[in-house]
């Protein structure tokens, strides 16, 4: 079996490696393939980056003076949404994938953070402060036609929109505690999603809109909870000594991908199936990586009897 070496970002070799090989599915490749963007501080400056599932290669996409956090993925692939930090406040851009044609979206003096891009592509919901608390609010592509989606004085962040874009997932603070709630964008109604005393957030949807995974606090750490929409019905799908957060199922549903926490102390990102199941350290570096974002393609596996390509999803180990 041969396994292919994850690299820094400049190529140079790993000076250690410890890595686990997984037998998985070829993947069809369109529009680039099942590829994660997500954010790292590994330069000394908060960057976003998008990792090849096919090649196990990691590209910077901009070098943009600030912070730069929570990408999000146009329904085409082409473009990344993701919010830019700076201190007193926060505005959110867009970015071709290749790292050009940089648009500014949102201005001001509040901060306008956590964009989701809707599956249509006609949207963009983002949380703000603009009105005095965080809120949810949306946009079009361009920036235009900005309208406010919640109005309560608790906080409400990290939307997220469900496939069929008649819902938003997001995190609301009720009485001191942060829990999962689905808000009906025709509307405005709310329903709570989670109520254990403990904090729930970073939800997200399945590809079929049938399930959310989420990051469930406990007495000791964060774990990845899987919540069914029509049922109710809660399944843990891990539930480690470490925290793990930032919960994403792949555009074919087969793969789970989260940040977790590294042996330093750090985050990385990890990958398991969808149920949990094999999970495996994918990216870490000398800084903290987080928020993975898989690429919203028609990946479709292709895998036959026999067929199986040996894929490395180890950590990067480096001095």
């Amino acid at each position: 079996m041969q396994v292919r070496r994850l690299h820094t970002l400049n190529r140079a070799p790993c000076v250690a490696f410890v890595a686990a090989c997984l037998a998985l599915p070829v993947f069809a490749q369109p529009n680039g393939g099942a590829d994660l963007a997500f954010a790292s501080d590994r330069t000394g400056d908060w960057e976003l980056y998008v990792y090849s599932w096919d090649s196990g290669e990691q590209k910077q996409v901009l070098a943009f003076p600030g912070s730069d956090f929570h990408p999000t993925w146009a329904p085409d692939g082409s473009r990344l949404a993701f919010f830019h930090n700076l201190g007193d406040s926060a505005h959110i851009y867009s970015v071709s994938v290749d790292g050009g044609d940089l648009r500014r979206l949102t201005d001001g003096d509040a901060v306008d953070k956590a964009p989701s891009w809707s599956a249509d592509g006609e949207w963009i919901a983002f949380s703000s402060d603009r009105a005095g608390s965080f809120d949810l609010w949306r946009m079009r592509p361009d920036g235009s036609d900005v309208t406010r989606l919640t109005e309560h004085p608790g906080t409400e962040k990290l939307p997220a929109w469900s496939p069929d874009g008649r819902q938003i997932a997001f995190a609301g603070v009720r009485d001191g505690n942060t829990d999962v709630f689905l808000l009906d964008v025709a509307t405005g109604s709310e329903r709570r999603v989670t109520t254990q005393r403990f904090a729930d957030c970073y939800a997200t949807w399945s590809p079929d809109g049938g399930r959310l995974v989420y990051a469930a606090q406990s007495v000791t750490d964060f774990d990845i909870v899987s919540w069914d929409v029509a049922t109710g019905a809660e399944t843990t799908l891990m539930d480690t000594n470490v925290d793990e957060a930032f919960p994403v199922l792949s555009p074919d549903g087969h793969w789970l991908a989260y940040q977790s926490e590294t042996s330093r102390g750090t985050w990385g990102i990890g990958v398991a199936g969808s149920d949990g199941s094999g999970p495996t350290p994918l990216i870490e570096s000398v800084g903290w990586d987080t928020k993975p974002a898989w690429r919203p393609t028609n990946v479709v596996s292709v895998a036959q009897e026999g067929q199986r390509r040996p894929a490395l999803l180890g950590a990067i180990k480096r001095p």
